[in-house]
Order: structure tokens, then C-alpha cells, then sequence
């Protein structure tokens, strides 16, 4: 709400892309050495900064980020992270597959496998 604010929609929707870019150029960097095992997943976490300008600058990848929660603040966000999670794996089967959003995850790629 603050950048919406502050910066209006248009400048906050670009921003989003960028950090989408980031992701997907990540991921795709990593493609070939990645465990390609439909029993399992990794969640990883992006450290990125956000310039006065609104340009996201990638700082470290974390993978399989730490879930210890230092304040109730840090554990609200924690167990909504995990809850979401959980939606997307989808253990129960609930969903179709062509879902656009699950939990608080949105798809970025839909094309199977990413080009290098």
C-alpha cells in the first residue's frame, strides 16, 4: 500500500516485473544442476534491495531459507509462507492445474521448461 501510494501503480506493477525477472533468470541460470524429482521441492529465498528509483537489485539466494521466527511478526509471516506452501503442492488434490495464483503464489511461467 505505501509503494502504491507513494509511487502510483504503474511504477509498482513495473517494479513486480523486474523482481519477476529476477526470479525466472535465476531459476533458469541453475536449470541444468537443479533436482528435477516430482517427490519433492526447495523453497528458496531472494534478498532484494529497492533502489529510490524502484529497481530491484538482486542480493543473495538462500536456499532452504531459514523458518526459525525471532518475533510474532517474523512467525505470522512464517506460518502464512508455509500455509501457502502447502496450498501449492496440493496434498489433497483440489486443484486443476490451471490455476493462475494458489495461496499467495502467483505463476510466472507456464510454458514448461524454461529456454536457456
Amino acid at each position: 500500500m505505501y509503494l502504491l501510494a507513494k509511487h502510483g501503480p504503474e511504477a509498482v506493477e513495473t517494479l513486480f516485473r523486474g523482481m519477476d525477472d529476477i526470479f525466472i533468470k535465476s531459476l533458469q541460470s541453475t536449470q541444468k544442476i537443479m533436482i528435477n524429482d516430482k517427490h519433492c521441492f526447495e523453497l528458496y529465498g531472494y534478498d532484494i534491495l529497492i533502489d529510490e528509483t524502484l529497481k530491484p537489485w538482486l542480493l543473495e539466494i538462500n536456499a532452504s531459507p531459514s523458518l526459525t521466527a525471532s518475533n510474532q511478526q517474523d512467525y505470522d509471516l512464517k506460518f502464512k509462507l508455509l500455509h501457502d506452501v502447502l496450498s501449492v503442492i496440493d496434498m489433497e488434490g483440489k486443484l486443476s492445474g490451471k490455476e493462475k495464483r494458489v495461496g499467495g503464489f502467483d505463476l510466472m511461467w507456464n510454458d514448461g521448461a524454461c529456454p536457456l
